[in-house]
């Protein structure tokens, strides 16, 4: 007996629908997958770095590796720290990199940071000035950046003694107050460690500026990569983060991006 048309038509009738079912239900049950996320800040190595280049900053790298193997397109560009904040305060970025919780408040912070910050001053080589507590201050003339976290204690220094300070903007101001540092303009600059060393040495001045001492007084500041707070992604996305490091921490590959830049791992400090 032969087979009916009906039955013989049935299987790759079938086959197409199934296929179509299936793109349908990747289309539904992941559109994140199309999603592009938006990281700016200010230049601030080795936290992130040049965009687009070879070394975008281990904050960068860790958000791609995070990420874009979930499908996401990350989009990382450069801009003055403040401006950094409002536009993604207004929802036109989805995050800053490297803020504190002093910085924005506002913003949707994920649980696991991505650095601690301690503030540090460094001097010219020939300098003989050390930071020796808050009245030591007076007896230079400081660089600092616009919008910083720069801690309470220091913050009411700076109002009260605007004289004594000169506050740099743009894009990369830490690099600016290390040319006004080595050019005798300003007599102290003061930031995180590693980022200060890690720019001197990408200018080839290293060995020409040298640490006066660290804040005593203010403690440790957590870094992290903040959320829009007007976006209703923000908090799925801060919640991916805190995942994702967690399992590049225990798979080693967060150690090996840190290792790039001569980081360690500040859980294991």
């Amino acid at each position: 007996m032969q087979p009916s048309n009906q039955h013989v038509l049935s299987k790759p009738l079938n086959l197409a629908m199934l296929q179509l079912l299936l793109v349908l239900f990747v289309l539904v049950a992941s559109p994140s997958r199309a999603e592009t996320i938006t990281f700016v800040a200010d230049l601030w190595p080795p936290f992130n770095d040049t965009p687009d280049s070879e070394s975008e900053g281990y904050m960068v790298d860790v958000a791609r590796a995070v990420f874009e193997p979930l499908g996401y397109t990350v989009e990382y560009s450069l801009m003055p720290w403040n401006r950094s904040i409002i536009e993604s305060r207004k929802g036109r970025f989805n995050a800053i990199i490297g803020a504190s919780k002093n910085d924005a408040g506002d913003f949707i912070f994920p649980e696991e940071e991505l650095g601690r910050n301690k503030l540090s001053f460094y001097v010219h080589k020939n300098a003989k000035w050390q930071y020796e507590g808050i009245n030591s201050l007076e007896d230079v003339y400081l660089g600092v950046i616009n919008g910083y976290d720069y801690r309470d204690w220091f913050i009411n220094y700076q109002q009260n003694h605007p004289s004594k300070i000169y506050v740099q903007h743009g894009n990369t101001p830490l690099r600016e107050n290390i040319h006004l540092l080595l050019n005798g303009r300003i007599d102290a600059i003061v930031d995180n460690a590693a980022a200060i060393r890690y720019t001197a040495k990408s200018m080839g001045r290293l060995n020409d500026i040298k640490t006066a001492g660290m804040d005593t007084v203010g403690g440790v500041s957590y870094i992290y990569h903040a959320f829009s707070p007007n976006l209703p992604s923000s908090a799925q996305h801060a919640e991916t983060l805190s995942k994702g490091i967690r399992k590049l921490r225990k798979s080693g590959e967060l150690q090996r991006i840190l290792d790039q830049y001569g980081i360690q791992d500040w859980q294991n400090k």
